[in-house]
């Protein structure tokens, strides 16, 4: 923690600021170690963050948390009744009185009856915007954040390991998705960054639709994003199973009807051999039939009505195979777009060395997906740092103006969707190290060989 707050103080005299204030309760457990998911802000009451060149370090907080949290060795706790009114009074008791000491915050964080007290104590109007600054010094992990960011990361390997399983035909999206976070939060998952997302056939096409009652499909693709997060520290990343048309799925579900299927099998292949028996013994069955055929001219006549019927039956079944062989191009189309995507990432993961401009990631992949399926959507996001939160700066954009550096750790999510029909999304987690970047999951990219066959989703 000593270290983190040097380095905000160097940020802080870089920029001129002499006073840092932060009301973020993210930025606030940055700056202090204090956090909590038991009660919203506008239950308990706000907490801020003072940090000034002089020293000063102290944490305010709503009576009574201030009894039930031991800050860092050098932070004072002050405690603050009343509300924003109250908590603007204490502020302003200790911000400089100097007007040529800047102080700054990050203004995103400060709601308006805040604002509005603080205007009232002569300080609202003289606030710079600190968000930037906090933004970048979060960008760069120290190795302790590191090593939650991979905690984190492995409840979601296990989350997807889980979706693995629970994915197939006729699960409900909700289904998988409360099976999902059941088994992150067993295994110590402290909430997470955002809800589950587990979207499957048309759903899938919307970025930002919510699991529900739909069952998932025989020749659909299922996309399953999450987070997980472990002392306040979220991760995220995202995967898309497929389900092969013609039933079929994933885990236990899958074995048990390749199990049934293989049982029938082995039934029909004693049927066969009973009948093919049977037609050996029944010769003179057969011989009574032709002399039965030539003498019953009327039996024949309703034997070709039936055969007519039956014609109609041949031509469903042949139209039945046409609408198979939509399904199994469908199927092929999804293949194909996984394979270009998870080889997107591949290649993606690759290029993040120290020193690369992040516009230049950008670039790279968004002409990939344009040249993968230049008539699919592509989404808002492509990428963006992870911490404190499961999303936060930078951003992957064309414009961003930052370099990537070591011990940044950034989640890398190139998708493409299909207005109506289908998503594929595939994100990873990587850390950007002083050689280039490492992958954090272990739960694979493609489960599904080149040639196109379903290897299960385990």
């Amino acid at each position: 923690m000593r270290q983190r707050i040097q380095q905000v103080k160097a940020a802080m005299a870089a920029h001129g600021i002499h006073t840092l204030l932060t009301f973020d309760p993210k930025n606030v457990n940055y700056l202090t170690g204090f956090h909590t998911t038991a009660r919203p802000i506008w239950q308990i009451g706000r907490t801020a963050c003072l940090l000034s060149a002089d020293g000063t370090w102290r944490l305010f907080l709503p009576a009574p948390w201030d009894r039930e949290y031991a800050p860092p060795p050098g932070c004072e706790t002050v405690s603050y009744t009343g509300g924003d009114e109250g908590l603007s009074r204490a502020l302003c008791g200790h911000l400089p009185t100097d007007s040529r000491k800047r102080t700054a915050a990050d203004l995103d964080a400060v709601p308006a009856p805040l604002y509005r007290a603080l205007n009232r104590c002569g300080r609202g109007d003289q606030l710079t915007d600190a968000r930037l600054l906090l933004a970048r010094c979060r960008m760069i992990k120290s190795p302790a954040e590191i090593e939650l960011l991979k905690q984190a990361v492995g409840l979601i390997d296990l989350g997807l390991k889980t979706a693995g399983k629970a994915v197939a035909e006729g699960a409900a999206e909700q289904e998988v998705q409360a099976r999902v976070d059941a088994a992150m939060t067993l295994a110590g998952s402290q909430g997470c960054g955002f809800t589950t997302k587990v979207i499957s056939g048309p759903n899938g096409s919307y970025p930002h639709h919510v699991a529900g009652p739909r069952e998932l499909a025989a020749g659909s693709a299922v996309i399953v994003d999450l987070s997980a997060s472990v002392s306040g520290y979220e991760s995220d990343s995202a995967r898309t199973f497929l389900l092969p048309p013609g039933g079929g799925g994933g885990g236990e579900r899958g074995d048990e009807i390749r199990a049934t299927y293989g049982g029938r099998r082995e039934m029909n292949g004693e049927a066969r051999a009973a009948y093919a028996g049977r037609q050996e013994i029944n010769g003179e069955a057969r011989a009574a039939y032709a002399e039965r055929q030539e003498i019953n001219g009327e039996a024949r006549a309703a034997y070709a009505g039936r055969q007519e019927v039956n014609g109609g039956a041949w031509a469903a079944y042949a139209g039945r195979q046409e609408i198979n062989g939509g399904a199994r191009a469908a199927y092929h189309e999804l293949l194909e777009m996984h394979h270009g995507i998870t080889e997107l990432l591949l290649s993606a993961g690759k290029r993040m060395k120290p020193g690369t401009p992040i516009r230049e990631l950008h670039d790279f992949l968004r002409a990939e997906l344009t040249r993968l399926n230049p008539a699919a959507v592509q989404a808002g996001t492509i990428g963006h740092g992870v911490g404190l939160r499961a999303h936060e700066y930078p951003d992957l954009t064309g414009d961003c103006p930052e370099l990537l550096a070591e011990n940044m750790v950034l989640a890398v999510e190139p998708a493409l969707y299909v207005p109506g029909r289908y998503g594929i999304r595939i994100e990873n987690m990587f850390h950007i190290g002083p050689e280039g970047a490492t992958a954090m999951n272990r739960y694979p990219l493609n489960r599904y060989d080149r040639k196109g066959d379903d290897d299960g989703n385990l």
